[in-house]
């Protein structure tokens, strides 16, 4: 028979494991309140929508408590803005909608939370990383003009670079499956085109044949990136890596293919008109020069930002360009400027704490 004082030394030590469990599962629990909810692990659909997909329970948006005055039905019946908030709290990655005339005006806050958004003809594409034994997948979600999340699609990789066709019927993802950064020689990409309206992957645009001259061409490290629609949403442009060199290409979806157009472009955005693309220009090693090139003659205009500028731009109209970088105020926020197309004038603060801006005009 064991002594009375066997047991209780028992007791104690039994007590004093739980007393220890208890207050490393605090540290944990308190560490894990603290860090931002952008890009949190074990991501799930009903995290980034507030509820289940596409379920008429599913809140929709909920207006920003100082600002909003006008319903998210009346801003998106007029030419409106869609970015993502990056004001640290609860709301930091939740895509917000304003008036495109009044951006720092009424907003309405909807229930997605994205790393990068885009929305063209009736159909948007939200993209947020998940972890997953400690390997990066990208889950890309479609909505409609109800903010709904609808249409999970999943890929390897880190979320990049975002965009709808004009008339919705396609979408495109880049992400990074190695590296994470635009300015490592050794980054991969995987780009891959979806149907918008099923959520069906297309194929990745490594799959399209590429030819440089007329003459078709394959190597082994193509990557793809920073794509643009035309008006008519079969033809595109993007950014096509070979031999450690990024090119201005050209693609046709129908066709499957795509045609090699002009050395050192990166990020490229199409203008309204279709004249011009906004691409960024490496100048030197992590720096990006913000330039308009000419698609006939070739010739490039530097833009008026000083700053280097790692994303794709955003036209607002055939006269100026949106863009997102840090602002120069403490604390440094990522922010949308805008700038002159035409190199002339200064940059200016177009929309503060955002980033991810799409310009959609009056349905």
């Amino acid at each position: 028979m064991q002594s009375q004082e066997t047991n209780s030394f028992r007791l104690y030590l039994f007590a004093g494991i739980v007393l220890l469990s208890l207050l490393v599962a605090g540290f944990y629990v308190a560490r894990a309140a603290m860090r931002p909810q952008l890009a949190a692990p074990e991501t799930i659909l009903e995290d980034i929508t507030g509820g289940d997909v596409g379920s008429a329970s599913s809140p929709l948006a909920s207006p920003l408590p100082t600002t909003s005055v006008l319903t998210l039905d009346q801003l998106t019946h007029r030419p409106f803005l869609i970015s993502l908030n990056v004001n640290q709290g609860p709301d930091i990655g939740k895509v917000q909608v304003a008036a495109l005339d009044a951006p720092d005006g009424d907003k309405v806050l909807t229930g997605l939370r994205c790393e990068r958004v885009y929305f063209a003809g009736g159909r948007g594409i939200c993209l947020r990383r998940e972890i997953d034994n400690l390997s990066a997948r990208t889950l890309a979600t479609f909505f409609d003009d109800t903010f709904r999340a609808q249409l999970p699609f999943r890929t390897d990789g880190i979320p990049s670079r975002a965009r709808v066709s004009p008339d919705g019927r396609y979408a495109v993802l880049t992400a990074f499956v190695l590296g994470h950064s635009y300015a490592d020689n050794n980054f991969s990409t995987a780009t891959i085109l979806l149907d918008a309206q099923t959520g069906v992957s297309l194929g990745n645009l490594e799959e399209f044949t590429v030819y440089q001259d007329g003459v078709q061409i394959d190597y082994p490290d193509f990557n793809y990136w920073g794509v643009t629609f035309s008006q008519d949403s079969n033809t595109f442009y993007a950014t096509l890596r070979f031999n450690l060199t990024p090119y201005l290409v050209r693609g046709n979806i129908q066709e499957r293919t795509v045609s090699v157009l002009k050395e050192g472009v990166e990020c490229p955005s199409l203008s309204p008109d279709e004249t011009r693309v906004a691409f960024k220009k490496m100048i030197g090693a992590g720096y990006w020069q913000l330039t308009v090139m000419d698609l006939k003659s070739f010739v490039e205009t530097p833009l008026a930002e000083t700053g280097s500028v790692d994303d794709q731009a955003e036209w607002l109209d055939n006269d100026h360009v949106l863009y997102g970088l840090a602002n120069a105020s403490p604390p440094p926020l990522d922010s949308v400027f805008v700038v002159p197309a035409d190199g002339s004038g200064e940059p200016a603060l177009f929309l503060e704490a955002a980033t991810s801006p799409a310009v959609v005009q009056a349905p």
